[in-house]
């Protein structure tokens, strides 16, 4: 589910800082900094995130002026992921490890053995494995400082602020109920304010009529 298709789920967020005369440059700035890159599977890295192009995953090559839409900035977050699959790295290293006690005349190999083993399959291995390519797409109305982020993931919403912040030196507000009151737009008086910050969290619906409704439509 994404911003072009699907059903619209995402989570709001509020810039906390306005962006200055010359914002286009530190934000071209911060894009091309923080843009995704592929894992080298050579390496120990098995992770990587960055900006991508928001229509088309493997376009990292993007400029600020291919993200903009009228008030909106529109860019993708690309999270590449390049593990060996357990099943397959086991079946490998069985291999290596029958073909190492025949060469070796041995029934058992040692601990150290067999984790210099694993070491070697995996490391193959590697270099022969595709990456997955997780993306989730970012529209920021730069006018009002709004932004949303189309994953609603707690782990990829925390990654995406790090990234953000890191790539603009902007800090994020996350958009509940209690901060949209405190929106100047919407007028609320302070008396109203002060009456909000002094109550406590209710849900919608209490746990008892919950647990009653969920045992009713066993």
């Amino acid at each position: 589910m994404g911003a072009f298709q699907g059903g619209l789920t995402y989570r709001q967020y509020r810039v906390n800082q306005a962006l200055p005369p010359k914002w286009q440059k530190k934000i071209q700035d911060g894009l091309s900094k923080h843009l995704a890159k592929e894992i080298d599977p050579n390496g120990d890295e098995d992770r990587s995130i960055g900006w991508c192009n928001a229509h088309f995953a493997l376009d990292t090559s993007i400029s600020l002026e291919q993200c903009l839409y009228n008030e909106y900035i529109v860019v993708g977050m690309r999270i590449d992921t390049l593990v060996v699959p357990k099943r397959l790295l086991a079946v490998y290293c069985e291999r290596e490890e029958r073909r190492a006690m025949q060469e070796l005349k041995k029934e058992v190999l040692s601990r150290y053995e067999r984790a210099e083993i694993r070491e070697a399959v995996e490391t193959t291995l590697r270099t022969k494995v595709l990456p997955s390519i997780k993306t989730a797409e970012i529209v920021w109305n730069w006018e009002t400082g709004y932004l949303r982020f189309f994953n609603t993931s707690k782990g990829l919403n925390e990654e995406f602020i790090e990234l953000f912040e890191e790539s603009f030196g902007l800090t994020l507000t996350p958009e509940y109920a209690y901060t949209l009151a405190h929106d100047p737009a919407l007028g609320l008086s302070a008396e109203l304010l002060k009456a909000l910050d002094s109550k406590e969290p209710k849900a919608f619906v209490d746990q008892d009529t919950l647990i009653d409704t969920l045992r009713g439509g066993l």
